[in-house]
């Protein structure tokens, strides 16, 4: 998790792009501008806008270091890019995006899975770059086998972000060492911005 103003870089993460030039466009064009500071009402018109990028995966104490990232400064976007993890931390970021109603971005090729698609779906705007994907599956426990009680969990606060009952079924669907990518038209049923 990290916190910066203008381009958003990882701070504890080493993850990097080959195709910033791309990326920066796409930040810019999200209109990280004074307009959209007071559009939101929250924040203080600024010229750049602060973005907190989540990258890997989300594990033990994940929220935490996601909290104390959000006293450092008011983001405006939330840029995530990882495979998933933990379902209860995500549920936890997931309702402080909420609370705080931020957007978020997962950027131009990027992908955002599971535990990261439940805080990316939670998102009061939510962008998908080019080339990038959103995808869910079922839950599962630690060692691996899936877990119906967390699924219904995971299924019931996402019907709550707007995410289709038959979305749904196909994420409870698809086995916990799988991932469904959604598609097209489930972005646009969800109201994803490309």
């Amino acid at each position: 998790v990290g916190l910066c103003e203008g381009r958003p870089r990882p701070l504890a993460s080493g993850m990097a792009r080959a195709d910033d030039t791309h990326r920066d466009e796409f930040y810019r064009s999200l209109g990280g501008t004074k307009a959209m500071a007071r559009a939101s009402g929250s924040l203080e018109a600024r010229d750049t806008p602060t973005a907190l990028m989540v990258t890997g995966v989300i594990g033990p104490g994940s929220y935490d270091e996601f909290r104390s990232a959000l006293m450092q400064a008011e983001p405006e976007l939330v840029v995530l890019d990882g495979p998933g993890g933990i379902l209860g931390e995500a549920l936890l970021i997931g309702e402080e995006v909420r609370r705080r109603r931020l957007n978020t971005v997962v950027g131009p090729n990027g992908s955002c899975a599971s535990a990261c698609a439940v805080v990316f779906l939670s998102g009061r705007t939510k962008y998908l770059g080019a080339g990038a994907n959103v995808g869910l599956h079922a839950a599962s426990t630690a060692d691996g086998r899936p877990d119906a009680e967390a699924t219904a969990v995971m299924a019931a606060y996402l019907k709550a972000m707007g995410v289709p009952n038959a979305t749904l079924r196909r994420m409870a669907q698809t086995a916990p060492n799988k991932i469904r990518w959604l598609t097209k038209s489930e972005q646009k049923a969800i109201g994803i911005r490309a």
